[in-house]
């Protein structure tokens, strides 16, 4: 895979970073804050789909060719997942007299923290699919440390001004972000399907 297909896989990967990022940078967070979670969330990206690439290529021993194919699907499977998410988004509808207050004093939804565990659980959730494209890399042959390196930095960088551009543009450009990566994991997975 060459560097061009893995910035591409990168960004399509970060889109959930930075569609979140953007909803939190909504809220407004500082600029210590802004680093920590961009941070963990490069971290996450680098070692989630580590994970996941040594698994890959365990099965691509054994399976040979088929988890090639097996691959493919998972990207094919994710990409569409996050298309249909946004086409088809299960969300929770609040009343606008309760919702204004809320956004007028700044603050994150109730169970919603920026602190201790609330970090990780976030950066892990936005890093799962890092986990699975990982696991469909490893049945191809790629550069790991190169492509894994790339993931956490794009992924970092995006989560980064996801949190800056949201306090300006908001939830406008994320569902956008996230439909994009989603055919962008498409067109890898049918890549790896078909060539």
């Amino acid at each position: 895979m060459n560097l061009a297909w893995i910035l591409a896989l990168s960004v399509a990967l970060g889109a959930d970073a930075f569609s979140l990022a953007l909803a939190i940078g909504l809220v407004g967070v500082g600029k210590r804050m802004t680093l920590r979670l961009s941070l963990l969330v490069a971290v996450f990206h680098v070692f989630m789909p580590l994970g996941g690439l040594f698994l890959g290529q365990t099965l691509g021993i054994f399976l040979g060719h088929l988890a090639r194919g097996i691959g493919s699907l998972v990207l094919l499977w994710l990409g569409g997942r996050m298309i249909f998410h946004v086409w088809r988004p299960e969300a929770e509808y609040i009343p606008l007299s309760e919702a204004r207050p809320a956004l007028n004093r700044k603050q994150l939804p109730t169970g919603v923290s920026l602190s201790g565990i609330g970090m990780y659980a976030l950066a892990a959730s936005v890093s799962l699919d890092a986990l699975s494209v990982g696991f469909s890399l490893g049945t191809v042959d790629s550069r790991i440390g190169l492509t894994v390196l790339v993931m956490g930095t794009v992924a970092g960088i995006m989560m980064g001004s996801g949190l800056v551009l949201g306090r300006y543009v908001g939830s406008w450009l994320g569902k956008r972000a996230e439909v994009v990566g989603g055919f962008v994991l498409v067109i890898i997975g049918l890549r790896m399907l078909l060539g």
